[in-house]
């Protein structure tokens, strides 16, 4: 019989081994894929972006302590003091506060001394030193003779010196008097003639004498332009003209001493007088410190 036979083949068959397909390996990543930021390269990346940027910022804050540093010696250095010889700038600040503190506590008492006059009332002087030029470059015109229709010529060379010398000559003076009067100023803000020592009285006399020179001088010379002008039968007119023309002058004149001597006190010239010492190098310091800044912030 064949059946144990068939058995049998189909037991050794069962009991082969199943065949299964072979196991598929692992993907490696690509490239582009492994480079995520855990990995070594990014990492090194990284820190070379910090590297350089801590040296950029370690080299900013470097250049910002040398201008610290050039700020500070801007204040040490030595400069002309106004009361004669040289100090250094921050000595001078400290001058500066103190005759600061001075005015202020007597502007706090009620002190009127120290009172400033307004800014366009302090400028007048510089105006009649020109109106004075010019009137005086006409003067002397008519005494050198100068073509006004050709006026260049060494007439008008004359002329102008002539007027240019009596006009600083004059407007030293009346400045200078001015100043005199200013040092006798009280805390009422008014002047005394009482007051005066020799030498500011003089001086006050004298300003008044050249103040009426110099009204004599453009009287005449308008009187004898309207004379020419409308002849002689217009005497009316040429006093009223000229005597209008010398009062303003002498009044313009006057005014230089008046502005000079009410403006202020020597305390405030002197705090002026320091303030300009240092702002040269209190400008230059206070840039530095302002780049210093902009360049620690960034």
């Amino acid at each position: 019989m064949t059946t144990p036979a068939n058995g049998s083949q189909l037991a050794s068959n069962a009991e082969l081994s199943v065949i299964r397909p072979p196991a598929l390996a692992p993907i490696e990543p690509t490239e582009s894929e492994s480079t995520t930021p855990d990995t070594p390269v990014a990492a090194s990346h990284h820190q070379r972006f910090n590297l350089a940027e801590a040296t950029l910022r370690e080299r900013s804050a470097r250049h910002s302590r040398d201008k610290i540093t050039t700020a500070e010696f801007q204040l040490k250095q030595r400069v002309s003091h106004p009361d004669g010889g040289d100090s250094s700038v921050e000595e001078i600040m400290l001058h500066e506060k103190a005759q600061r503190e001075e005015i202020d506590q007597d502007a706090g008492n009620g002190s009127r001394k120290h009172s400033r006059l307004p800014e366009w009332m302090r400028s007048i002087p510089k105006y009649v030193l020109l109106f004075d030029f010019g009137l005086l470059l006409y003067f002397f015109g008519g005494i050198t003779n100068v073509d006004w229709g050709s006026p260049l010529s060494p007439a008008l060379a004359f002329a102008a010196g002539l007027a240019a010398m009596v006009t600083l000559l004059s407007y030293g003076f009346l400045s200078f008097t001015g100043h005199r009067l200013r040092s006798h100023k009280n805390h009422a803000g008014t002047i005394h003639r009482e007051d005066l020592d020799g030498v500011t009285g003089a001086a006050f006399v004298i300003s008044i004498v050249v103040i009426a020179v110099l009204a004599v001088l453009m009287f005449t010379r308008i009187r004898t332009e309207v004379f020419d002008a409308l002849g002689a039968q217009a005497q009316i007119t040429a006093l009223v003209i000229a005597g209008a023309v010398a009062v303003v002058n002498a009044v313009a004149n006057f005014l230089v001493i008046c502005i000079h001597a009410l403006d202020g006190s020597d305390h405030t010239a002197r705090l002026e007088k320091l303030s300009a010492a240092v702002r040269g190098p209190l400008a230059v310091a206070h840039r530095l410190r302002e780049q210093a800044a902009k360049q620690v912030n960034h």
